[in-house]
């Protein structure tokens, strides 16, 4: 049994993608899994993402990570509304809150080529002592966007993980 990597993964999502017009956009509404896209993944203008997740994909469900070039734990209460609105106006759902929780360098472990920078989802760099009022905060915004999970993971690479 081939050991599943993020490369044979993604192998394996593109190819489900590629069939997916063969099986239909109906089928992702009547799936019993909350099939989601990630909204950045799109774009940072999050009326656009919206429209493609519902209009584009057909989904119901969308996961929140950064918008208008913030990480969605840096925005205001008025882009909070705004966003909600935009929800609202396409239908959609919130899966999860995808959160910078433990983008950092943790202590006592190789520094990071990748902490000096932030990062892509426009998170700026954060240190160790940080992350329970991040959590606060992915917490808080879970429960405006109706939404009981906020999604985290180490994502710095190390060259040697040994």
């Amino acid at each position: 049994m081939e050991n599943l990597t993020r490369r044979s993964f993604l192998r394996g999502a593109a190819v489900a993608c590629a069939a997916y017009p063969l099986i239909g956009m109906a089928q992702a509404s009547k799936s019993p899994f909350r099939i989601a896209v990630i909204n950045d993944e799109i774009s940072q203008d999050f009326d656009h993402a919206c429209y493609v997740v519902a209009h584009d994909f057909g989904l119901s469900w969308i996961e929140l990570r950064s918008m208008w070039d913030k990480n969605v734990t840096e925005l205001s209460s008025t882009q909070i509304d705004d966003a909600q609105k935009t929800l609202a106006k396409y239908n959609l759902r919130v899966t999860d809150i995808a959160s910078p929780l433990f983008k950092t360098d943790w202590p006592g472990a190789p520094k990071s080529p990748y902490g000096s920078k932030g990062d892509m989802h426009g998170a700026a760099e954060v240190t160790f002592k940080q992350q329970d009022e991040i959590l606060e905060r992915s917490i808080a915004l879970a429960k405006q966007f109706k939404t009981d999970k906020v999604r985290c993971f180490d994502f710095w690479r190390l060259d040697d993980v040994a």
